[in-house]
């Protein structure tokens, strides 16, 4: 697909997107012409994983927050990290970061919290084919490089800000100077 988000992050344009997408970075994972999917990055849950996930073993600290990745799907559970060391380390997203799905990765990561950089996420992001183009042609999204610090942020609240300045120009500019800096 030519112009493929796969790889990238999307930004939301505050002034569009009012609903749960509103001031939202989003991981596209997959995107292709029968759809996209992707995991919101900067939506901290008031749960913790060991709220959300069962069976982990005793002794094991899920006391870690998770993350909504998306309106879709609540039962779809998935891991971002920074170790491809794992047995299953899934399917590298960006450089240096990886997509797992399965609870063995997950307990290995819990084991060793030291060694690596990860976040849970549940739900996920998703479109069906032709959604999010028609999304761009209405300006919905800004498209940016991804960094692996706005996946893996202590802040979260400010990674769409943070976005946003990277972009650089007048988008740097309006996160510095204005309220809202897509209002203009």
């Amino acid at each position: 697909m030519e112009n493929s988000f796969g790889g990238k992050v999307l930004i939301s344009n505050s002034s569009i997107v009012t609903d749960y997408f509103n001031r939202t970075v989003i991981l596209m994972v997959e995107h292709d012409q029968s759809g996209a999917f992707g995991l919101v990055l900067n939506k901290k849950m008031e749960v913790s994983l060991s709220d959300v996930i069962q069976g982990i073993p005793e002794g094991i600290d899920g006391s870690y927050p998770i993350y909504s990745g998306g309106p879709v799907d609540p039962t779809f559970v998935s891991i971002l990290h920074d170790n491809p060391k794992l047995k299953q380390p899934g399917i590298e997203v960006i450089p240096g970061v990886f997509l797992a799905r399965s609870f063995e990765a997950l307990v290995e990561l819990l084991e060793h919290p030291d060694k690596t950089k990860f976040n849970v996420y549940q739900g996920y992001s998703g479109w069906g084919a032709a959604q999010l183009e028609g999304e761009m042609e209405r300006k919905s999204w800004v498209v940016h490089d991804p960094n692996a610090e706005w996946i893996f942020t202590e802040d979260p609240e400010t990674t769409w800000q943070e976005a946003l300045k990277s972009k650089g120009g007048l988008y740097k500019y309006f996160v510095e100077h204005t309220k809202d800096p897509m209002l203009n």
